[in-house]
């Protein structure tokens, strides 16, 4: 694998990690009694905030995801 095939793949990982623990922040925000808080620890507009990064996030993964399949195939083709 290439170096920058390799960039790709960690940035990719490094987007997703960030989602998974923005996303289990706010399901526990969401479910606070569940995660043992008496109420929300985030306010509404903030947590508006966290979901608009959440799937920014996602979207830049996915774009990463889809220019190192084009790079794959190139590589390939």
């Amino acid at each position: 694998m290439s170096n920058n095939n390799f960039q790709i793949l960690n940035n990719i990982e490094t987007k997703l990690i960030q989602v998974r623990s923005m996303a289990k922040i706010a399901l526990d925000n969401t479910n606070h009694k569940y995660a043992g808080y008496d109420e929300p620890f985030i306010e509404q507009a903030d947590m508006s905030n966290l979901l608009w990064v959440i799937v920014d996030l996602v979207e830049q993964a996915f774009d990463e995801l889809q220019e190192y399949g084009l790079t794959e195939d190139k590589n390939n083709g």
